[in-house]
């Protein structure tokens, strides 16, 4: 196995796992502090926690996702091939998702 291909799952596992952990902290805490102000800069103080709410559970599914890619580099080729490509357009569909939920709360994208 080839030593990149250890480094991508490892990076993939680490950078996800962060992503995961503050998905994780957004649902249970209710805050949207992660998020970047102008997300949330025209959602009432009321409506910020369903906002952390749903935008952390397309969040974690973003993490994932970055989780999995890594994993799948250490499959057989034509395997970790068509695994990836899944999981690089469930990694888009959940981003598109968490910005679909911050305009729907925000009203846009940036405020």
């Amino acid at each position: 196995m080839d030593g990149n291909v250890v480094l991508g799952c490892i990076v993939c596992a680490v950078v996800g796992g962060l992503i995961l952990a503050m998905a994780a902290w957004q649902v249970r805490t209710g805050s949207v502090r992660f998020l970047h102000s102008y997300h949330y800069v025209n959602v009432p103080a009321a409506d910020r926690p369903a906002l952390a709410l749903e935008s952390g559970r397309w969040l974690a599914a973003t993490g994932a996702c970055v989780v999995l890619l890594g994993f799948s580099l250490l499959l057989p080729s034509p395997v970790a091939d068509a695994l990836g490509i899944a999981l690089v357009i469930a990694l888009f569909a959940a981003i598109i998702m968490t910005c679909r939920v911050i305009v729907r709360h925000n009203g846009s994208l940036f405020g």
